[in-house]
């Protein structure tokens, strides 16, 4: 299924009548690292003494991936959960719609403290406080996070000629420009491979 909705170019309208409202939903990125980057620490020097190092390597991994596994389906699941009306329609427009319409706007590029502040809650109140888990699962989750939103920054605002991020750039335009319905994983491609939608270029010649 082709890409829905006309492409734009520019910053998107704002979707509330208050100005104070709307910059609330739709952030600077400089936002997410001022929220997010003292949790990561906070919880990363909390656990210092909790385990060994190596342990806490491990631990952080286990988060960072655990992140990379809620960015795919979250992306997938949530913000292309697209219903035809009503709130869920009005929903999805602010927080992923207007996205795919101003690929362009930065604020936009970044997830919206309506779906980051509770999902970063969520991941430190059931892995530290429910599971019990050292904080630095936590911290590694948090920092995939952020960088998930810095790297989908990037990728839209930069033309990145070799490496990882070229690749990542290509995967992701694809997601935007030619199937929206495939390509669910931004920082982490991987699980598209895993999942069965990633946009292959056999699948572009197709076409």
């Amino acid at each position: 299924m082709a890409n829905r909705g006309a492409i734009l170019r520019g910053r998107g309208p704002s979707v509330f009548p208050s100005s104070l409202i709307d910059h609330i939903v739709h952030v600077h990125p400089l936002v997410a690292v001022a929220l997010y980057t003292p949790v990561i620490v906070l919880t990363a020097v909390a656990s210092l003494d909790h385990a060994a190092p190596l342990a806490l390597v491990a631990w952080a991994v286990g988060g960072y991936l655990t992140w990379t596994l809620a960015e795919y389906w979250g992306h997938r699941i949530v913000l292309h959960f697209e219903p035809e009306q009503g709130w869920g329609a009005w929903f999805h427009h602010i927080v992923h719609g207007l996205h795919h319409e101003y690929p362009q706007d930065a604020r936009r590029a970044i997830m919206s403290p309506l779906l980051s502040i509770p999902v970063v809650a969520t991941a430190l109140v059931l892995s530290i406080v429910v599971v019990g888990l050292p904080s630095m699962y936590a911290a590694g989750f948090v920092l995939g996070y952020l960088s998930y939103d810095l790297i989908h920054l990037y990728l839209h605002h930069s033309r990145p000629k070799a490496g990882p991020m070229r690749w990542l750039h290509e995967l992701h335009m694809r997601h935007h420009f030619r199937d929206d319905t495939r390509g669910f994983g931004v920082s982490a491609p991987y699980w598209d491979k895993v999942f069965g939608t990633s946009i292959t270029r056999s699948r572009r010649a197709a076409q």
